[in-house]
């Protein structure tokens, strides 16, 4: 079977349309957004677009967080189980870790939270 010329426009333009599509839905994603670090009373707020370590003070010592691609994550902390450490990266608005014995919040802000749905209680 030979292809033709409007074979050739149909599967070009395909390629495009997804491709398009796929930047649009994928581009920029994890970066548009705060990371809200709370500790004893008080409250940081940095933007998941600029790299940095941050040393948070909670009761139990130091909890270093750590923010990078547009993902933040618990690097160390002096928690015993260290549950906080091996949770996964948070970069979308809603996700969070928490280090409860240290007392050190983290979660991610943003303008597309997800909205909760009307039949959950």
């Amino acid at each position: 079977m030979k292809l033709r010329l409007l074979d050739y426009l149909a599967i070009i333009l395909s390629i495009a349309v997804v491709g398009g599509f796929s930047v649009f839905a994928y581009a920029g994603k994890g970066r548009g957004g705060d990371v809200v670090i709370e500790t004893g009373g008080e409250r940081w707020i940095y933007s998941l677009a600029a790299d940095r370590r941050e040393e948070v003070r909670g009761p139990l010592g130091t909890t270093v967080v750590v923010i990078w691609e547009g993902k933040a994550a618990v690097v160390d902390s002096p928690c015993p189980d260290k549950l906080c450490v091996h949770m996964p990266a948070v970069s979308k608005p809603g996700q969070w870790i928490a280090c409860l014995p240290n007392r050190v919040f983290v979660r991610v802000r943003g303008t597309d939270a997800q909205k909760t749905d009307d039949t959950a209680y």
